[in-house]
Parts: structure tokens; sequence; C-alpha cells
């Protein structure tokens, strides 16, 4: 057997051989015959509640006079819970019905259970019905997470006693990529993201909407000479970090048009699109912020059966009159200062949205004057408009990130 050969037939075994050990490893495998239901979980926060030293007992689970607190998750997904039943016996008394109990299981990298949890059903809606965790197992997966198998069983039928006992509001996030990633955030940092991502989607819709050139099928844009730019160093950093990606809107493919030169990948390293990839400002202060049109000779793309005449970029300083400055040395010297714009910058209002771009290599959140800034924006067909956009969808999806990683302990 060749060796080529040899390799794909290695390849190929290998790749059914790890299938199955690959799927059994996934804790939603485990759970692909169970029905998911949405409720609402009170998880024990151990460390707000105060127990008693010694007994380490509550002198009762929820009220005024029990010292536990709870962290409350919305949105909560316990799996495995039958449809409940009621059986009835004829003990000493009459008839009498059984406690109300059963098991589910909790899905990994979401919550640790404690016994002494609530939680309460969604789709109960005639009254609120508290369930609290009995008994607690844990499987540990392959990869380190643990999948808990919890015994529940009916305790209360109101659950108003138990909100005076909520420290935190926490509400469970499901990942859009397609991963089967959930998180557990906190409601306001929820909240908080939610506004983020509003901005991002309408900086994705303006994007597409001014720069896609339907007549190459890619984004470009006329400079000041009236020259119409290709940037395929543009064209790598949407690409690399799937900026026009939504995730529940309208699809954008996003591919190169032309043929990458082999020090293509050096190139780009070299530029400020990678400066802001690595989150670095030493290596934004010495990147190549200029650049210079190159004309396009390539026979068999989308550009060489048109009439107009396309340019792209070289990012090299040059002193000439149509060299251009993508990334202007004023904003990078106010990221290298972290020099914000305040009430004390003219045009403030016309600025502010530079501070997300600040922020981002320095350092603080995002306020709502800022996100303001950006929607006030003058959303037209301009070179900075064609650089700030992707930019600030870059910087506001990594705050969106920050604020959604996985909070409940």
């Amino acid at each position: 057997m060749g060796k080529i050969i040899e390799t794909i037939y290695h390849d190929n075994v290998s790749s059914i051989t790890s299938f199955g050990p690959a799927v059994l490893n996934n804790s939603f495998y485990m759970l692909n015959d169970k029905k998911p239901v949405i409720c609402t979980y009170y998880n024990i926060d151990k460390l707000k509640s105060t127990l008693d030293p010694g007994s380490k007992l509550a002198y009762d689970n929820i009220g005024n006079q029990t010292p536990l607190r709870f962290n409350k998750v919305s949105n909560f997904l316990l799996y495995g819970i039958d449809r409940i039943e009621l059986t009835t016996d004829i003990e000493e008394f009459g008839l009498e019905a059984d406690k109300i109990s059963g098991d589910a299981y909790i899905l990994p990298n979401t919550i640790v259970p404690v016994e002494g949890d609530y939680f309460e059903i969604e789709h109960i809606t005639d009254s609120s019905w508290l369930f609290m965790v009995t008994d607690i197992q844990q499987d540990t997966m392959k990869d380190g997470s643990n999948v808990y198998k919890i015994q529940y069983k009916l305790e209360y039928v109101d659950h108003d006693r138990l909100m005076q006992n909520v420290a935190d509001d926490f509400e469970l996030i499901e990942s859009r990529d397609g991963t089967n990633i959930v998180h557990v955030v906190e409601s306001t940092k929820l909240a908080k993201a939610k506004r983020l991502d509003q901005v991002a989607v309408m900086l994705k819709k303006y994007f597409n909407d001014l720069f896609y050139n339907n007549k190459v099928q890619t984004f470009t844009y006329v400079d000041l000479t009236e020259w119409r730019i290709y940037d395929q160093f543009m064209v790598e950093f949407l690409i690399r970090n799937k900026i026009l990606d939504n995730g529940y809107d309208d699809y954008v493919h996003v591919c190169h048009q032309l043929m990458l030169p082999d020090t293509f990948s050096i190139d780009y390293d070299n530029t400020f699109f990678r400066a802001f990839e690595k989150k670095d400002k030493k290596l934004l202060s010495k990147s190549n912020r200029a650049a210079y049109p190159e004309d396009i000779i390539s026979y068999g793309t989308t550009f060489a059966a048109r009439f107009e005449t396309y340019f792209k970029l070289k990012y090299e300083y040059r002193q000439s009159l149509d060299s251009g400055q993508p990334f202007p040395d004023e904003l990078m010297y106010q990221i290298l200062d972290n020099k914000l714009i305040d009430d004390q910058c003219p045009d403030v209002n016309k600025n502010k949205w530079k501070n997300i771009l600040i922020k981002y290599f320095n350092g603080g959140a995002i306020d709502e004057s800022e996100l303001e800034a950006v929607e006030n924006m003058p959303f037209e067909r301009s070179v900075d408009a064609f650089y700030m956009i992707p930019l600030l969808i870059f910087c506001i999806e990594e705050a969106i990130k920050t604020l959604i990683k996985w909070t409940l302990k």
C-alpha cells in the first residue's frame, strides 16, 4: 500500500473507531432519550448561607428563620422528569396519596446541585409547586465534566416564603454556535449582553448594506481618489473572527476572491487587524496601519470579468498621493495612552464611540452613552466606516463573551 493511500486508510479507520467513544463521552448523548423541562432552580449559595457552626443544620429551610440563601436560575433545564402522576392507597385513615417524587439530570458546567435545593416547573401554572432535592449522584465524564442525577420530592405548594431568601438572579442561556454549550449568567449581565448584541447585529446589517458589492461578490469601498478598493486583509479579519455571523439572521458568506500570496499570513500578522485579535498595544504601535493600492491582475476571478477597475491594498507605508491610512494614528495614540473621549473633548457625542476600541485594549466596561454614540454614527460609504464598523463589532462581541462567561460557582 502506497504511503499516501496508507495514510488516508489510517485516518479513515481512526475516524470510524474514535467516533463511538466521542459520542459516548458527550453528556447530551446520555440524555438524548430524555425530554428537557424548563424550570426555575434555586441553588443554595454556600458563601452567603450561615449554618450553625456546630451542627451545620438550619432551623428552617425557607422563610425568615432560615440562614440559607439561594441563587435563582431562570429558564433552567432539567432532563428526565416524567409525567407527574398521583398514586393513592387505602391506609389506616382512609384514601391517601403517596408523596410526589422522582429523579432528574443536570447538565455539566451549569450548576453544582446541593441537597436542599429547590425547583419549580414553569408549566405548572395553577400554583407554585416547590420540589426539594433530596439526594445527588455524580458521574464524571472523560473530559472532567460532571453530570448530576438528583432525586426530588414535592415539599411546598407556595414559593412566597422562598422569595425572601433569594440572594442573586441568574439565567441559563444556550450557545448559538452549535456547540451545545450552556451558561449560567447573572441576570443583570445578561441584560447588558443583550443590549450589546443588539448594537452588534445592527452594525453587521449596516456593514453588509453599505459595502457588499454584488458585482464582485465581496466587500469593497471607494476611497477618496474614487478608486474601488478590495482589502483582502479585511476579508481575512472578517473570516477569522466570524464578524458577520449572526446565528439567527441572514447568513453572509465571506470568502477571498483573490489568490493569496505565499507571505500573506506573515503580512497579516504585521497589520493592525492582528493587534486587535491579540489585544496587544505594543503590536498595534508597530503594526502596518498605512496602505497603498495595487492593480489586481488575476485572471479567472470575479474582478477579471468586470469593466470597472478594482485595486487591492498592500499594507506598507510609502509617500505617494495614492497612499491611505485605514487605521488613523490619532486613534492609535488614544489607545496607547488610554485617553478616553470625555466631556472635555471637542465633538464628544460625535466621537465617543471610539471609547469602545480604547476600552477593549485597556480594560473597562462599555457604557450606554457609548452605545448610543455608535447608534448615532453617520453611516455612509466612507473609508472610516469600512474599517471602524468591523472593529467595533469585534470589540463589542469580545465584551459579550466576557459578560456571559459561566458565573455561577
